[in-house]
């Protein structure tokens, strides 16, 4: 009985050993697993960000605020952050200085509670200060990765590093959602908040070491770059016609997805009346469509191109709008049941995003200072984020603040991202032709 039980375990062995053999194949275990790290320090800070706020006493519009102060401090940071980067001829050394200053900023954050009246206004404060790094690593690690990874395993890494995060975000999900209703009272769940933010700086370091595990370090250059060269390559963006329509194209997308970032959460915890067991199982449900399907869409972006498969993500957007209307307007009982089941399949296509938004930015920029390109373009994604959440709020309040006000708005998102769908289409179309 044992021999036939060690014979699946001896080939799964063996296929591990011929994978990890090959630097692809190194580069692709690594990626996912510190991928994986990542998600479960991020999400678990990140999925309850608005539930701590709101427990430390934050008003509709405060929340708001955290993701638009957030945004502004990135941005502050990420030109020259990015020139930093640039100038290394490692990158993978920019990518763990920030992991470890994200660290750093997390620990001091898990004290704001202990601040008294002052604590919203600390925990603001240094959240804010936090996406300075986390800014960092992001423009740093795509940067990073192109670096590392040949364009033609890029799809396939990328698709593995994404399944496991979406497992990683399934996990976090279940535990943090049910040690948070299982807490009594406020201040037992402060406590919990506060734990998630301690434990993210230990993942936090991990992933640190499991990145130093990649073989590649770069291309072995160091680039000096200067303001004319800022210049250059600012000009230079824009006169790529290849690089505006992208950009065009991504900024209205965003536009359309962050403008409910705060009312998707505002609808669920005020109209659906979801506690945090719920909340977690509208993510869990979420991810688990995302992690079936990654698969596909690996092999759609394999066959039809990377361009192709965010037209999929973009509908699926537009059917999580379409959920939050529908849940919101049956019986109050039903709603919760009807919106986890909607809003689970609107994210069976949602893994083209992650996925696929890297591949085509990649695609479009230039090879010389790329980091710094990457870097200007989403300071125009963060300039969106920075507003958008706090404009969607805002709509919502002049309409009138109540039910038939959220659902006011969230047919204006309808339209926008109906829009966002058909200009995608539109440039794939255009581009049709031109390389996948």
């Amino acid at each position: 009985m044992v021999p036939q039980l060690m014979k699946p375990l001896r080939s799964i062995r063996r296929k591990y050993a011929y994978v990890v053999a090959r630097p692809a194949g190194r580069a692709a275990v690594v990626f996912t697993v510190e991928g994986i790290l990542y998600t479960l320090a991020y999400n678990m800070i990140n999925n309850n960000n608005n539930l701590f706020a709101m427990r430390l006493g934050a008003s509709d519009m405060q929340i708001s605020l955290l993701t638009t102060f957030s945004q502004i401090a990135g941005l502050l940071f990420l030109i020259p952050g990015a020139i930093l980067t640039d100038r290394l001829s490692d990158k993978r050394r920019m990518v763990t200085l920030a992991l470890l200053m994200l660290s750093a900023s997390y620990l001091l954050i898990g004290f704001t509670p202990f601040l008294g009246a002052y604590r919203y206004y600390a925990f603001l404060v240094l959240m804010s200060i936090s996406v300075c790094p986390l800014t960092l690593y992001n423009t740093s690690w795509q940067s990073y990765f192109s670096d590392v990874i040949p364009i033609e395993h890029r799809n396939r890494i990328l698709s593995g590093r994404t399944a496991g995060t979406f497992l990683a975000g399934m996990a976090v999900s279940l535990v943090c959602g049910n040690l948070l209703a299982a807490a009594e009272g406020n201040d037992a769940k402060i406590r919990v908040h506060q734990s998630f933010f301690w434990t993210s700086c230990v993942l936090f370091t991990i992933q640190v070491l499991v990145l130093r595990r990649i073989d590649q370090k770069g291309d072995g250059s160091r680039k000096a770059v200067d303001s004319s060269e800022i210049r250059e390559t600012v000009a230079g963006l824009f006169r790529n016609k290849m690089f505006l329509s992208f950009l065009g194209t991504s900024l209205f997308f965003h536009m359309t997805w962050q403008s409910d970032w705060t009312l998707y959460f505002l609808g669920q915890v005020r109209y659906l009346g979801l506690n945090e067991a719920w909340l977690s199982y509208v993510s869990i449900g979420g991810t688990l469509a995302q992690f079936l399907s990654v698969g596909l869409w690996r092999k759609v972006n394999e066959k039809m191109g990377v361009r192709f498969g965010i037209i999929l993500g973009n509908i699926g957007l537009v059917g999580c709008v379409a959920s939050m209307l529908i849940a919101t307007s049956v019986p109050a009982s039903a709603g919760p049941v009807v919106f986890l089941v909607l809003n689970t399949l609107s994210n069976i296509t949602f893994p083209t995003v992650p996925l696929n938004l890297l591949q085509c930015l990649l695609q479009v920029v230039p090879e010389k200072n790329k980091t710094l390109s990457i870097s200007i373009y989403t300071m125009f994604i963060s300039l969106s984020n920075a507003f958008m959440p706090m404009a969607g709020v805002a709509v919502y309040t002049a309409l009138g603040g109540d039910l038939q006000a959220y659902q006011a708005t969230f047919r204006i998102i309808f339209c926008l991202r109906i829009i966002s769908t058909g200009l995608w289409t539109l440039r794939w179309y255009m581009l049709r032709r031109e390389a996948k």
